[in-house]
């Protein structure tokens, strides 16, 4: 059996797994860290890890992702602004809201291609699309219901308009990232992305949060810290970057729906306000639902050789926070 059939579902369980946890392991640190220096530790421990991982083993695409600054410094801004605002948003909510809520991301990275590009017109007429969209928005809805112990009624707090911003900035980064980073290696890419997401989010630390109190924070806490960047950023998207170019984009994004229910499985572990409300599982199962009919539409139009967009190789820009 060859090393490429071993390493893909190793890296399909990598991603999941450092996806599912991420909001596990940031709000399990919020007592610890301001949310700001938070991003900033957890991001340095990827780059840093990742530096050392492309150096060794793609020299020369680093070296050429390293020429690219022009593309991948402002495609990094991009990404310091939706890390913060996933990480406050996450100190405000629970785990399995903030994953269930980003879900929304898979209609609106599509919307975004169309209204850029318009590469995806097909899909945006697709039956799939419209219905699972119109899912998604229902879902969301839902999702926002609250029981404030009178009644259930819809309610958006800061926490929810943050996690939408959330989805917004990932389809503005993966649209942007998909066409001004052809022909970068993912791994040799996100590195460089790593890197100056780590340069924005010290300096939003130094304005916003508390980097005085880091020396305090405690050996036990910086070491989870380091493995939540290594686990949950670094892995994670190498995991993805790796299985995607084997299996496609739509696969592993149709996988990537399991997170929130993997999320919910470990957080309700350790905290009783993770439980949801009926209307809000049932918000959840509409959004998922939502969302695997977009995808579905979307690799429709992949497997029709007259409308889908050309391959390019490397050309993916997601990301996950």
């Amino acid at each position: 059996m060859s090393k490429a059939i071993l390493a893909t579902p190793f890296s399909i369980a990598l991603f999941l797994m450092g996806w599912s946890l991420t909001p596990v392991f940031v709000r399990y640190m919020s007592g610890a860290y301001d949310p700001y220096t938070q991003a900033f530790v957890r991001y340095l421990s990827a780059a840093a890890a990742l530096c050392a991982y492309a150096y060794v083993f793609y020299r020369r695409d680093l070296f050429l992702a390293m020429r690219r600054w022009r593309t991948l410094a402002p495609i990094g801004a991009v990404v310091v602004c939706m890390q913060i605002a996933w990480t406050v948003a996450i100190y405000n909510t629970t785990a399995t809201m903030a994953q269930l809520v980003t879900t929304l991301q898979a209609p609106t990275v599509i919307l975004f291609s169309f209204i850029v590009f318009h590469e995806e017109r097909d899909v945006i007429r697709s039956p799939f699309y419209i219905v699972g969209s119109l899912l998604c928005f229902l879902g969301v809805i839902a999702v926002f219901m609250r029981d404030d112990g009178e009644q259930v009624r819809f309610y958006v707090d800061f926490a929810m308009i943050l996690l939408l911003f959330v989805s917004v900035a990932w389809a503005v980064y993966a649209v942007w990232g998909r066409h001004t980073a052809k022909g970068l290696h993912p791994v040799a890419m996100f590195t460089m992305i790593s890197v100056y997401v780590t340069i924005g989010l010290f300096f939003a630390m130094c304005l916003f949060g508390n980097p005085a109190g880091l020396p305090h924070v405690g050996l036990r806490m910086n070491s989870i810290a380091f493995m939540s960047g290594v686990i949950c950023i670094a892995s994670a998207h190498c995991g993805f970057h790796y299985a995607q170019v084997r299996l496609g984009s739509a696969y592993c994004t149709t996988l990537q729906l399991l997170t929130p229910f993997i999320t919910h499985v470990l957080a309700y572990a350790l905290w009783p306000d993770e439980a949801l409300l009926w209307i809000q599982w049932a918000g959840g199962a509409m959004l998922v639902t939502g969302a695997f009919l977009v995808i579905r539409a979307k690799r429709m139009q992949a497997a029709c050789p007259e409308i889908a967009t050309p391959h390019v190789k490397y050309a993916e820009g997601d990301i996950h926070t």
